[in-house]
């Protein structure tokens, strides 16, 4: 997200995250470059991180290799962060894809790909 209008969206992934019991820390506007890029950051226990970042999309193919091109940049930034921390299991870089039609699709960045993680019910998060 690039505009504060999207604060909407924001709300709704935070209250989804903790309905399942997350602590959720909102990133503030103007994030340090060498931050990861993330909108939230979501933890449960001292073995489970999501860092989130939220795009809203209209039109295009939400397809993996579009994700690829549309968020370059943030996947980047998210494999230089795994990168210094190999060891971490519990760390999760996380893009959440926003359209009208779709909803949310979940998409986390590996060291080597992104995978689309599977939808699941609001209450297995």
């Amino acid at each position: 997200m690039t505009s504060r209008r999207c604060i909407v969206l924001e709300d709704g992934v935070r209250e989804l995250l903790e309905l399942n019991h997350y602590t959720i820390q909102m990133v503030p506007v103007g994030y340090n470059k060498h931050s990861p890029p993330a909108h939230l950051i979501a933890s449960r226990g001292p073995d489970d991180m999501r860092y989130i970042r939220i795009k809203k999309v209209s039109r295009r193919s939400r397809t993996i290799q579009n994700i690829e091109v549309m968020c370059k940049n943030e996947i980047v930034q998210y494999r230089k962060m795994l990168a210094r921390s190999p060891h971490s299991k519990g760390v999760h870089c996380e893009i959440w894809i926003y359209t009208l039609n779709d909803g949310y699709r979940c998409f986390e960045v590996l060291p080597e790909n992104v995978r689309e993680i599977p939808k699941l019910a609001a209450d297995n998060i």
